[in-house]
């Protein structure tokens, strides 16, 4: 009885048969992918979100939104990490060459009692009209508990020094 109140609350990985029955549900997504009222995905983009597909799949499972598997059962802070660390690897640099969402930066800009280390909490993209290359501008954050503050908007590339750090909402 112990044991399964420790697993409860502090879950247990993606089992095998999550990620069968997740990667069959994908495939069978996948397949309308070429049909008629298709997005058009690309194999590189379906590739990108298998892992957010099967965690999700796992947590619908646990929560009895499909068939039980390991029902009741959170899936594990590690696997959620993984997922996200997975993705933030993939992110493509050359299409955004600054922080990434949820990562730290030393804050160096104009709001002078902000300097330090802050959390990336919204990145904005402005078109230049003529066609020239787009700005992005950032908003930055403090955490306070659970709760990120944001504590300046709208951050020049120039004012921020990306720190190795990355956080997990959730």
């Amino acid at each position: 009885m112990e044991e399964a109140q420790t697993m409860s609350r502090t879950g247990e990985p993606v089992t095998q048969a999550e990620e069968e029955q997740a990667g069959h549900a994908l495939r069978e997504l996948a397949r309308s992918v070429s049909g008629p009222e298709a997005l058009g995905v690309s194999q590189e983009q379906l590739d990108a979100v298998v892992p957010f597909f099967v965690l999700g799949w796992a947590m619908g499972v646990r929560t009895g939104h499909t068939a039980p598997a390991v029902a009741g059962v959170p899936v594990d802070q590690e696997t959620v990490t993984r997922v996200f660390t997975d993705l933030m690897e993939r992110v493509s640099v050359p299409q955004c060459p600054g922080p990434a969402l949820w990562q730290k930066v030393d804050y160096h800009g104009s709001v002078t009692q902000r300097h330090g280390a802050l959390w990336v909490c919204a990145i904005h993209v402005y078109a230049d009209p003529f066609g020239g290359e787009s700005e992005l501008r950032y908003d930055l954050c403090e955490m306070r508990g659970v709760t990120p503050v944001t504590v300046v908007t709208g951050a020049r590339r120039t004012s921020l020094t990306p720190l190795p750090v990355f956080r997990v909402m959730g």
